[in-house]
């Protein structure tokens, strides 16, 4: 008993810690472009991220944030301070590119990298990308990407894990389009071969079959991308092109994850 006591003592007067179990974390990491751009990063013009994030649950959910900022010739660029969020049962709210703006405490006036975002319960994280020819322009492309989260850094899985990770405006290809999209392996293991699929959603070929393409993927070693080319037989901007690529939608390679092979792609004609 004297044992007992002593112990539950240590835990009474154990120091509470104010940082997130990394037991429990989820973190979403999410891309960010935001401004013009001052370096060939990116084609002239002007970009702009909002990431929104919804609290699913039935309970308030506190959250940070903190911005890691990418630099040229492959150097890391800066990470900022986090800063805490709330949301009660079913709320949202949104970060902006003025709001990542004054978080990063930079003298520029182009941003790249992501917004990490950490919570201990899960959340609804969609980034919604548009672009435009000049800061007040009206916009040329736009792109919704809903962010999944992760737990650890595996999980204890040991297995690769395929995503889409980008889709690349289509270029005309007479007599149709060109696709590219770049497939990438996030798992701590090697991912052999496998073919990813495109198919276009709004333009069907008989009935209700829509038009696809599929596309050999290489193995890929942990870390590591390949580019994939999707080709179809038409225009896709009728007049607004919308999109859809998977990574291994045959489900050859076994996966960490296998609900997060799917990546769509919206952009204005």
């Amino acid at each position: 008993m004297r044992r007992k006591l002593i112990a539950l003592a240590g835990l009474l007067l154990a120091p509470v810690s104010n940082g997130m179990s990394q037991e429990r974390r989820i973190e979403y990491a999410v891309k960010i472009v935001c401004g013009i751009p001052d370096r060939p990063a990116l084609a002239e013009g002007a970009y702009f991220t909002a990431i929104n994030i919804h609290n699913p649950g039935s309970e308030t959910v506190r959250f940070r944030q903190k911005l890691a900022l990418t630099r040229p010739n492959q150097e890391p660029g800066s990470i900022s301070a986090f800063w805490d969020g709330t949301l009660r049962p079913d709320q949202a709210l949104e970060i902006d590119c003025n709001d990542m703006f004054r978080r990063a405490q930079v003298r520029t006036r182009f941003l790249k990298g992501f917004a990490v975002i950490q919570s201990q319960a899960d959340l609804d994280v969609v980034a919604v990308y548009t672009a435009a020819a000049s800061p007040r322009g009206a916009v040329v492309d736009l792109e919704i990407e809903r962010v999944l989260g992760r737990r650890g850094s595996s999980g204890g899985c040991e297995l690769p894990d395929l995503i889409v990770e980008s889709i690349l405006r289509p270029t005309f290809v007479s007599p149709g389009t060109r696709i590219e999209a770049v497939i990438r392996n996030l798992g701590p293991g090697a991912a052999a071969a496998s073919t990813a699929r495109l198919i276009d959603p709004s333009t069907f070929q008989s009935g209700t079959t829509p038009y696809s393409s599929t596309a050999a993927t290489p193995a890929l070693a942990p870390g590591a991308s390949a580019t994939v080319v999707f080709t179809l037989p038409y225009w896709v901007f009728n007049p607004d092109a919308s999109l859809e690529v998977t990574a291994d939608y045959k489900g050859e390679v076994p996966e960490c994850r296998e609900d997060n092979n799917m990546k769509a792609y919206q952009a204005i004609g």
